[in-house]
């Protein structure tokens, strides 16, 4: 099905925007990166085993077990699209009724995502890459349906851990 029978065909209304984003960030990891990650992970693992913390243990091996699969897979391609209904993130479309605010973090090269403010307390954020998107163009469609909020300006904390130690 075209993209312009998409807009008319649609049970979320007129199709406004969208675009494809990998599911999470793939950052560069060097050979450094490898070995600091692991001189740390084996240092806390002695440390845990010298204090006889077993569940601890347990807890770190899974840990890393589950960081070295998440580190063998590509990231997914996940689709967004705003429609006069709502987004449609992946498989999960979201009435603007159960949206607070969306906001805008636009700090490139690094940081380039849209927020939305959730009434659900389960996920009280969503996070989306921005990607190649003009975010005067989001904002502009957005504002039209959500309450911009202008006293954010950072990129949520889970965010930044992740960029910062490269997961």
């Amino acid at each position: 099905m075209s993209d312009e029978n998409l807009k008319h065909d649609s049970e979320y209304g007129k199709l406004l925007l969208k675009w494809n984003f990998p599911e999470y960030e793939s950052p560069v990891r060097n050979k450094s990166w490898y070995f600091v990650s692991s001189i740390v992970f084996i240092i806390i693992l002695i440390y845990s085993l010298v204090t006889r913390n077993f569940i601890f243990t347990i807890f770190l091996i899974l840990f890393g077990l589950i960081i070295f699969l998440h580190l063998k897979n590509s990231p997914l391609e996940v689709e967004f699209k705003i429609y006069e209904d709502g987004l449609v993130l992946g498989n999960r479309f979201y009435e603007w009724t159960e949206l607070k605010s969306f906001r805008l973090v636009y700090k490139p090269p690094y940081v380039k995502r849209l927020y939305f403010d959730t009434k659900n307390n389960l996920t009280p954020e969503v996070s989306i890459n921005l990607e190649k998107q003009n975010p005067l163009e989001i904002r502009k469609i957005l504002k039209n349906y959500l309450k911009e909020d202008l006293d954010k300006e950072e990129e949520i904390l889970f965010d930044k851990i992740n960029r910062w130690l490269k997961i």
